[in-house]
């Protein structure tokens, strides 16, 4: 075998998209990457898609789905446990040292959920998988980083949240990911506020003043000028793409994901920071409107792949 970069994929919910864009990401990644990929999947579902082994892609076949009832784009209890399976096992392949990066194909968090699956997302469930409780869930393109100081919490609940030593945790986890995997020798990195003009001088809310530039400051003392904010939420972006940063700190979902779709739904990638191994995604659902209809499109799957593949080569050298 040529290839020498193990890359475990999870092919995500067999009713959904994730099966065809496995197949079609995996048909140009196998001749174009230094990499051998071993899919956690479901040949009967993966062959609808074209799918086949070869020098360079192995399949793990779990088995999970049965023919008699399966129809793409209508998930069942059983495609949702098979979702369970296939992520599962991967984990536990990372969790022995085998493979340098995982990437995940999209899954349902309500059906997932509703088989039992008790973490919000795949960030959770790794972390726990590995017993690593800070990470962060980074947004990658061409154009933008984008990290999430709070997930996938109602609004209400993430304002909560917020602490001065979650953002430290958050930015020094951020650092380090830029530093060693990205190989940025000096990043900078722009820190959103919370509140409409980032509080106005505690005009509007206070958690400027209580919670993010503290946690700035801390952030700065052993990088000087490495953060900078609490930046009013209506201009970080702006100011991201007018001057010369590497990433924004976004402080709630919404805040980070709305312009980074906008920007770079077809080659967005999400990244999870601080796991021992790199982990990808494509940043979008399992589109099950669109599933086994042949229309759904394998660029961000494809960007996830090669993404993984080239954090890879960074870390291992």
């Amino acid at each position: 075998m040529k290839s020498c970069i193990p890359i475990v994929v999870t092919m995500g919910d067999p009713a959904g998209i994730g099966p065809e864009i496995t197949a079609k990401a995996l048909k140009k990644a196998g001749r174009t990457q230094r990499a051998a990929f071993f899919v956690c999947g479901d040949s009967y579902v993966l062959s609808r898609y074209g799918f086949k082994s070869d020098e360079n892609v192995s399949l793990i076949d779990l088995k999970n789905i049965t023919p008699k009832g399966f129809r793409p784009g209508h998930p069942t209890g059983e495609t949702s446990v098979a979702s369970y399976d296939y992520l599962r096992v991967a984990a536990a392949l990372l969790k022995r040292g085998f493979g340098s990066a995982l990437v995940t194909a999209p899954i349902s968090k309500e059906h997932i959920a509703a088989a039992g699956f008790p973490w919000p997302g795949h960030t959770e469930f790794l972390g726990d998988c590995v017993g690593v409780k800070n990470m962060e869930m980074v947004f990658v393109s061409k154009k933008i980083k984008v990290v999430l100081v709070t997930r996938h919490l109602a609004l209400k609940r993430a304002i909560a949240s917020l602490s001065k030593e979650r953002i430290v945790a958050c930015g020094r986890n951020v650092l380090k990911l830029l530093k060693e995997s990205f190989k940025i020798k000096d990043p900078r990195i722009l820190v959103s506020g919370l509140n409409p003009h980032a509080g106005e001088s505690g005009l509007f809310g206070r958690e400027e003043i209580r919670i993010v530039a503290p946690a700035i400051s801390e952030l700065n003392r052993k990088n000087k000028g490495t953060f900078v904010g609490p930046i009013a939420p209506d201009a970080v972006f702006r100011r991201f793409f007018s001057e010369k940063f590497d990433m924004v700190m976004a402080l709630y979902h919404d805040q980070g994901l709305i312009p980074f779709k906008l920007h770079s739904f077809w080659d967005g990638v999400q990244l999870t920071a601080g796991l021992p191994f790199v982990r990808t995604s494509p940043a979008h659902g399992t589109a099950y409107a669109i599933a086994g209809k042949g229309r759904a499109d394998h660029r961000p799957m494809l960007e996830a792949i090669n993404l993984a593949c080239s954090l890879s080569e960074n870390v291992l050298r």
